[in-house]
């Protein structure tokens, strides 16, 4: 996902920001986003499902982080995909609309690590996935504010 960045046109470009930005976060949440629409985490088995998917994804970004020699190395977005799940977890059906709102929302505090910056400093698979979780939880509380503040 590295060449993400050349794609785009050279006026376009800023070398800081394209050494840093992959494009591997977002088109992970990207397909969270596609998955998302039918694996809804609801119901009695919701809560049950993000916890072995979160235990799971925390055992596989270790391992792959082990792999791959990098801290958080871009290449591995199962993070991106159980986080956006935490987004999405018990919320109405509501059309396109939530799940875009739930998309940006995730995507702002993954990005700028607003609730979960120093969590990421925690060992293997835990730092990986952690901030993507607290990440989720947090854009997930204020979808349901918002969808009830509008009634």
């Amino acid at each position: 996902m590295g060449f993400i960045p050349e794609l785009f046109p050279e006026r376009f470009r800023h070398k800081r920001w394209a050494e840093r930005w992959t494009g591997s976060g977002f088109l992970g949440t990207l397909l969270a986003l596609a998955l998302g629409w039918s694996i809804q985490p609801r119901g009695m088995w919701g809560l049950p499902l993000l916890l072995a998917a979160t235990a799971l994804a925390v055992w596989l970004s270790g391992t792959a982080e082990s792999s791959l020699g990098n801290k958080d190395d871009h290449r591995i977005v199962v993070d991106e995909i159980v986080g956006y799940f935490w987004t999405i977890a018990y919320l109405p059906a509501g059309g396109w609309a939530v799940y875009l709102a739930a998309f940006a929302l995730f995507r702002a505090f993954d990005t700028y690590k607003i609730p979960s910056r120093g969590i990421q400093n925690l060992p293997g698979g835990w730092g990986v996935m952690m901030d993507d979780v607290l990440s989720g939880i947090t854009a997930n509380l204020i979808l349901h504010a918002a969808l009830a503040l509008r009634g």
